[in-house]
């Protein structure tokens, strides 16, 4: 990783403060891929292409990587943007950090593939890890915004499609609620340089019709929290997603499951993506890989 890091004040300067709006979703796409194809994997650790079942995915591996068990990365983007590749730096060095390899997938993106396209390639590609690992790989699951919902929705559809469940759950940033009523959306509103309430709804649109917004697969908090994996939770202070990332800690940990909830001051949405520029995102991923990698040594 870098040793030249920004202040997040530099950070925010140089890559968003400056930089207007993208004025369409092509354009979104397109800067999310100019970002996240430059970040690099780490030393020595290549990306493979492969197919989980039919969906595609990056098989990210390196001298670091054991068989003690597997992570399966699942992207941010809105559910409208962002590959396995922009994201493959980050799923990379959360594997080196967790000692595993890490799975990057590439799920179908609204408007062209609406709800449930994503959550059921996510899910048929974790299907596909278990049969191909065996039963002796545990899996733990993580993403970062949608990706950080998707990550929380897989384990809660393997409770009830009675499929052996992630070992853990890390989730960034999680989108996970499609109400957008987090009181977050207005008392974070003004520190947020990334999102809006109007930007989410928006982006839920594309995604989502009307009736499917209390669907679990998109809003995890309505789904069963029912012995539910250990879960660590990773937010910024400075970002409107904060209230699910505050909810879905509440609901977990009154289900009774273990869980562990990092709010960082100053931080915003997703930041450990931003691992080549900010110290805060690479502490985070070590943090995160050192938690991950005791539920593979029990």
């Amino acid at each position: 990783m870098s040793e030249n890091f920004l202040t997040i004040e530099e950070f925010l300067k140089l890559f968003i403060a400056e930089t207007p709006p993208p004025k369409s979703l092509e354009e979104t796409r397109e800067r999310q891929a100019a970002y996240g194809l430059a970040s690099p994997l780490p030393d020595n650790w290549i990306a493979q292409e492969i197919l989980l079942g039919e969906i595609p995915a990056l098989e990210l591996s390196g001298p670091e990587s054991t068989n003690k068990g597997a992570l399966l990365f699942f992207h941010a983007g809105g559910y409208s943007a962002g590959t396995a590749a922009d994201h493959a730096g980050l799923a990379a060095h959360l594997g080196k950090a967790a000692q595993v390899r890490s799975y990057a997938v590439d799920y179908r993106l609204a408007p062209e593939h609406r709800f449930p396209a994503a959550i059921e390639d996510a899910f048929q590609a974790y299907l596909n890890l278990l049969e191909r690992l065996g039963k002796q790989i545990p899996i733990a699951v993580a993403g970062d915004s949608a990706g950080g919902g998707i990550a929380i929705a897989i384990a809660q559809l393997c409770a009830l499609r009675g499929v052996r469940k992630p070992v853990c759950v890390y989730a960034i940033s999680p989108w996970a609620n499609m109400q957008l009523d987090n009181k977050s959306y207005l008392v974070r509103k003004n520190a947020d340089p990334m999102l809006s309430s109007e930007a989410l709804q928006s982006l839920r649109n594309l995604y989502l019709s009307k009736e499917n917004f209390n669907d679990p697969r998109a809003s995890p908090v309505l789904g069963s929290f029912a012995d539910f994996p250990p879960m660590l939770i990773d937010v910024g202070a400075n970002e409107v997603l904060l209230g699910d990332a505050l909810e879905i800690a509440e609901l977990t940990s009154m289900a009774g499951n273990t869980v562990s909830l990092n709010i960082w001051k100053d931080m915003i949405h997703i930041f450990p993506w931003f691992y080549p520029h900010l110290k805060e995102a690479e502490n985070s991923i070590k943090i995160a890989g050192s938690w991950v990698r005791n539920y593979f040594n029990p």
